[in-house]
């Protein structure tokens, strides 16, 4: 039995995505009083990220304390030596009769190693923790928590309009429908049902249909409910329930969308969200914590990430209407966040917020008057700032909640940049001799389909890493141990010459070796070689699912217009803390060293940072 030592309180705050450029430039406007006042009164500093600069890596490393290398995460894709992509956030198993989720992140978390020592610690969202594993505390798994479905999140839209070719191409099921006589019979899709050989999905009866003495109305039912929705609104959470087996129930809820009546009639339908009152996987811990916490505060969104981007940009959803939906998360958050704060004691409470780093990515065209959907007059031309400021309110509101011994500490993974021009860099691959296409192929959509691989010394999966197609590791390998050295340096050359056709600008700043920047029990698995890209530049979407477009390098026309997967000293994040510190160039791996030293705690060996209070004894 561990004798309990917490004798503090430690608030740590994750702001996804904040910026130092913007940020440093409110604060000097007086647009940010009360980050002003913690830099005045504490301690700021940019916060060096890592190498990928994703979410899922630095988030992890945050968490664990640990390079890439030593928790095992590279990129949001990876794959197998067979060449099979997989997502990095967790591992579903199908095993008979029972469906077995596992963290794919390696290393111990420091709320595990608080929890060692009986120091609760209170985790919300935090990307990396589904499914959640059992501690010394509470928590709300973030992201990785997937829709009823099993994906990251899959939308529906129904819809009057005729088909066209982009409904093959959309991140959602599109729903064609026929409303002649101002009411329709269709279905809402859930979890795949399998039986034998044969597999399909559950459904749940929905019926739409026009309120012909009410404009601007349609009337919802679905599941003994009844619901009135009118034009340009949301509802709110709608709760269902799948039939998945004998016996057997899937418990979600939805949220609606009415788009338009006239002259098409068309319908959002949010991903199927886990019930937190009844999920289907364990989404907290304890099991019944999500349940306790949405009988407190109300329903709120359980998949790990709730800012459905895709129906954006596709024009499913407007900016309106997306900008609502961006709100209504924010606010829930605020009423959790300040909800268990009022009850927190004693211990370590952390809290993610994915705002910023999400209006970035949709709004950034905005910003930048280089950008191919740039709008000088938009209405929506401040939204970022927008937004930093209302960041800048719910810390004030957090503050407020504070008593004077209480720390606090507010951090981001990484800032942002402008995505103008995406990068094919299996094509650069195809057109410089290191990537083979199959005998009359010229292009493939992605999953590495089609590649020749008795020819292939290179290719690339995800965002920014290219792999050697080694022997005695990829299942074709054709590139030996002796050869691999001076490949890498060839290509890496090569990806360095890269030049932005139209402008002149180098497109690849620097590449990095698997040897230079990750070192670790896992390090075998990550790419061999990475490239960090100039501002303006990224990867594209089909090199991250391993595509080979047919063409090297095209404008970024999509609403994702912001990004942060450029070379990792372009996008630093932040750092403030409401003590002084001691530490010069913080880097986002000391986070846990720091946090187990204001415990008291001596510093773990595994741990790679520093303490940024200065006292590595601790």
């Amino acid at each position: 039995m561990h004798r309990n030592i917490c004798n503090k309180k430690v608030v740590v705050l994750g702001i996804d995505g904040m910026d130092p450029n913007i940020t440093e430039r409110l604060i000097q406007e007086g647009a940010m009083p009360n980050f002003a006042y913690l830099k005045e009164k504490g301690a700021y500093s940019r916060l060096s990220t890592t190498m990928p600069t994703e979410t899922v890596v630095a988030w992890a490393t945050f968490a664990t304390g640990l390079g890439p290398g030593s928790h095992g995460i590279f990129d949001f894709i990876m794959r197998t030596p067979d060449y099979t992509p997989y997502l990095s956030l967790n591992e579903i198993l199908n095993t008979p009769g029972k469906v077995k989720v596992n963290l794919r992140r390696k290393g111990n978390t420091f709320w595990e190693m608080l929890s060692k020592k009986r120091i609760p610690s209170y985790i919300y969202f935090c990307p990396n923790t589904f499914p959640p594993q059992p501690f010394f505390g509470k928590m709300l798994s973030g992201m990785g928590v997937p829709d009823i479905t099993g994906t990251m999140g899959k939308f529906s839209f129904y819809t009057t309009a005729p088909a066209s070719g982009e409904d093959k191409n959309s991140r959602g099921r599109i729903i064609h429908l026929d409303m002649k006589n101002g009411t329709v019979e269709t279905e809402i899709y859930g979890p795949r049902l399998v039986s034998g050989n044969s597999i399909g999905e559950s459904t749940v009866p929905l019926r739409i249909s026009v309120m012909p003495n009410d404009a601007g109305r349609v009337l919802i039912e679905l599941q003994g409910s009844r619901l009135s929705l009118k034009e340009g609104d949301w509802s709110d959470w709608q709760k269902l329930s799948f039939k998945i087996g004998f016996l057997q129930k899937a418990y979600g809820m939805v949220r609606f969308y009415l788009k338009s009546i006239k002259p098409e009639f068309t319908l959002y339908l949010s991903p199927v969200n886990f019930d937190p009152q009844r999920p289907l996987f364990p989404i907290s811990y304890p099991k019944n914590y999500a349940a306790k916490l949405a009988k407190k505060v109300g329903l709120f969104y359980t998949q790990g990430m709730p800012l459905d981007t895709w129906p954006l940009s596709e024009n499913r959803l407007d900016e309106k209407a997306f900008l609502q939906l961006v709100d209504e998360v924010l606010n829930k958050n605020k009423k959790i966040l300040l909800s268990e704060l009022k009850e927190f004691k004693c211990g370590l409470l952390f809290y993610y917020i994915e705002t910023l780093d999400i209006i970035q990515h949709m709004f950034w065209r905005y910003l930048d008057s280089r950008h191919p959907l740039f709008e000088s007059n938009s209405p929506y031309k401040d939204t970022v700032y927008v937004y930093y400021k209302k960041i800048d309110g719910l810390l004030g509101e957090v503050m407020k909640n504070l008593d004077k011994d209480t720390i606090l500490i507010v951090l981001s993974d990484h800032g942002f940049s402008s995505f103008r021009k995406a990068v094919n860099l299996n094509r650069w691959l195809l057109e410089k001799g290191y990537l083979f296409l199959k005998p009359g192929i010229k292009e493939s959509e992605g999953f590495l389909r089609d590649i020749d691989w008795s020819r292939t010394k290179a290719y690339a999966l995800g965002f920014g890493g290219i792999y050697l197609n080694k022997i005695g590791r990829e299942q074709y390998g054709v590139v030996s141990e002796r050869e691999a050295q001076d490949l890498k340096l060839e290509i890496s050359a090569g990806l360095k010459n890269i030049r932005d056709p139209v402008t002149g600008e180098q497109v690849v700043k620097n590449v990095y070796f698997q040897e230079d920047i990750f070192s670790g029990p896992y390090a075998e698995n990550a790419p061999d070689l990475f490239a960090g890209f100039n501002a303006g530049y990224r990867a594209s979407w089909q090199t991250a699912l391993g595509g080979v477009p047919d063409v090297l390098m095209e404008e970024n026309k999509t609403k994702w217009s912001g990004d942060h997967l450029i070379d990792f000293t372009l996008v630093p994040g932040v750092l403030f803390i409401n003590r002084r510190i001691a530490l010069n160039n913080p880097n986002i791996k000391d986070i846990p060293s720091s946090i187990v030293g204001l415990f008291g705690l001596v510093k773990p060996k595994e741990l790679q940072g520093k303490n940024l209070f200065g006292d590595e004894s601790r």
